[in-house]
């Protein structure tokens, strides 16, 4: 918006800063009798500035204020401005030459709004008129009775009372920012039901949800967060908890603010968890779903980079495929179901047959793939994987699937295996399963797969269909039928309350994480914790779940310290399992 002013209103905006004596830019030049008129007759409040909606009514015209500097970020890598405060109200105002905090300045420029913060810009002269005491911290408690609370409060000294609760750090690496409310919050649809109920949990965490910022460019090299700063072994996780702070109210991109102006303190209420402990009874068989976030290993047999999805390069994919191995290792399972695997099919140079090559190397025991087709499996550029140890367990026939109605180009193939423990004569069936992302919506608003705003996203039938064709076939085809002992798992794309999960729950497909860990969650996506990714088990196996739990090792953690973000600083990545991916693993472990 302000190159728009520029490009099309030079000539007036240039002609009213002249006519209101505005040419200097700095006290240097001014005598004493035009500093004392600039500092005693300002023409406008800032508050009229401001104004009583969510823009300022004084859009595009010129206008002089004057007031106190609150805070002062003026450096190249830093907002490039400073905020002003008086008696009525606080703005941004966009200049680079040091001002500082505590001056009472007179200030006059162009109005405009950048990513809806209200803001002076084009601005012609700031001049000084000595010091003053900062204007006193305005409380901000969360939540606001309304919006309009947050918008009354822009530009201004605030200070937030509470211990505050960390529920997003997507954007640290980006904008050295991340999210907080008063609690944890949950994706509506993963705890109530779609419709009326989900939109209105919705709503209610526009008025608690905050950004805390760290009053910098964006893409910095290092984050202050926490101090002394972030790196691969002193993270920020969701959960975590901040203490009181002091700063100036923004906005920025439809989200209000905090510009803080104290050093922010935390407390470690989520520390990272240890893997789970896996019991030393034999007839235990521990089975795990892990979305491995693209795990590509190159095109063709030279193992070539970049890919269609994945690492950028070789180096990428080697620091991914790090703490991909160190997380599956960790995890200690017999089964584990993979999606979003490369699919080029299983030959020697295929992502499948590395990845289990570098787990029987790194364990010295006998990992081994499923092959689920000749060559890949089906037509998109990921697939589902399924591996297991050879040394517990024995598969049982060949690998089946669904390629009809989503399955052929939504969903992905689902494979299903049936094995056999050598403590035990009976069979069980692991179905691995992928269905169709939130994403990439419709854009006729009305074909049915659109959003339809309750909740769901887009493709909710997509995937509700998906999980009907997979119900209906795992109780017809003739050797799952016969075979009472079945898990679904994967990557649903669907929280707990949404219809492919009911649909699945009603077909005799319980989930038992809700026993033993009833506010589980494996992603976090817009500062919403939930569970994408679930492991179903089926009546024959409902009593007989010992423990099921998610493995918190991503979600929580900052998108910071994925390998993707090495090269903005290398100090962000450790070859650990945190961050391996985007999702968390889901365990259970079953008596047989």
């Amino acid at each position: 918006m302000r190159n728009s002013i520029l490009k099309t209103t030079p000539k007036l905006i240039f002609a009213g800063l002249v006519g209101l004596s505005l040419a200097a830019c700095s006290n240097s030049g001014n005598s004493a009798q035009t500093i004392a008129s600039a500092c005693d007759t300002a023409q406008h409040s800032i508050a009229a500035v401001q104004g009583d909606g969510m823009a300022s009514p004084l859009l595009g015209e010129v206008v002089s204020i004057s007031g106190v500097v609150t805070a002062s970020w003026q450096a190249e890598n830093e907002l490039g401005g400073f905020f002003l405060q008086d008696d009525s109200a606080g703005i941004f105002v966009r200049w680079s030459p040091a001002v500082a905090v505590g001056t009472r300045v007179a200030v006059a420029g162009v109005v405009s709004e950048e990513q809806q913060l209200t803001q002076l810009d084009v601005v012609a002269r700031v001049v000084e008129c000595g010091n003053s005491e900062l204007p006193p911290a305005k409380e901000l408690q969360l939540p606001v009775a309304s919006i309009a609370d947050f918008e009354a409060l822009e530009g201004q000294r605030v200070h937030l009372p509470q211990e505050l609760v960390v529920n997003g750090t997507y954007l640290l690496a980006r904008h050295g920012s991340f999210d907080v409310a008063p609690e944890r919050l949950y994706t509506p649809t993963q705890v109530v039901a779609p419709g009326v109920e989900a939109q209105q949990l919705a709503a209610s965490y526009e008025l608690q949800r905050l950004a805390i910022d760290d009053n910098k460019a964006p893409q910095p090299s290092q984050v202050p967060y926490p101090a002394p700063q972030l790196s691969a072994n002193n993270t920020l996780r969701s959960g975590d908890t901040v203490q009181p702070m002091t700063g100036i109210l923004s906005e920025y991109n439809g989200r209000y603010r905090l510009q803080p102006t104290t050093a922010l303190a935390f407390n470690q209420r989520n520390p990272r968890p240890a893997a789970p402990d896996r019991s030393s009874d034999e007839r235990t068989v521990r089975i795990a779903t892990f979305n491995v976030l693209n795990y590509f290993n190159g095109n063709g047999p030279s193992q070539e980079f970049p890919t269609d999805r994945g690492a950028e390069s070789r180096a990428d994919f080697l620091r991914q495929e790090a703490k991909i191995v160190t997380a599956l290792v960790a995890l200690d399972a017999d089964v584990v179901g993979l999606m979003e695997l490369e699919n080029d099919g299983y030959d020697d140079a295929s992502a499948i047959v590395r990845l289990v090559n570098r787990l029987r190397t790194t364990t010295n025991h006998n990992w081994r793939f499923v092959q689920a087709a000749d060559g890949t499996f089906g037509g998109a550029s990921i697939t589902n994987g399924l591996i297991y140890r050879a040394d517990r367990l024995t598969p049982v026939g060949p690998a089946l699937t669904v390629t009809e109605g989503p399955f052929s180009n939504r969903s992905r193939y689902p494979i299903i295996q049936r094995f056999q423990t050598p403590h035990s004569a009976e069979s069980f069936v692991v179905a691995v399963n992928h269905f169709k992302s939130k994403g990439s919506c419709p854009r006729d608003a009305g074909n049915p797969n659109a959003n339809q705003g309750d909740g769901q996203a887009c493709w909710n039938p997509v995937r509700t269909e998906s999980a009907r064709l997979l119900v209906e076939y795992m109780k017809s085809e003739p050797s799952l039928a016969q075979t009472p002992a079945q898990v679904l798992l994967g990557d649903f794309n669907a929280y707990a309350k949404e219809d492919p999960l009911q649909l699945l729950a009603a077909a005799g497909y319980h989930n038992r994480i809700e026993h033993f860990e009833p506010q589980g969650y494996s992603y976090v996506y817009d500062a919403q914790a939930g569970s994408l990714d679930h492991i179903l088990v089926s009546d024959a196996l409902h009593g007989r779940v010992l423990m099921q739990q998610h493995w918190l090792i991503n979600a929580d953690e900052p998108t910071a310290l994925g390998y993707e973000s090495y090269q903005q600083q290398p100090n962000w990545y450790a070859p650990n399992a945190y961050r391996s991916s985007d999702h968390d693993p889901v365990i259970v472990d079953l008596q047989f």
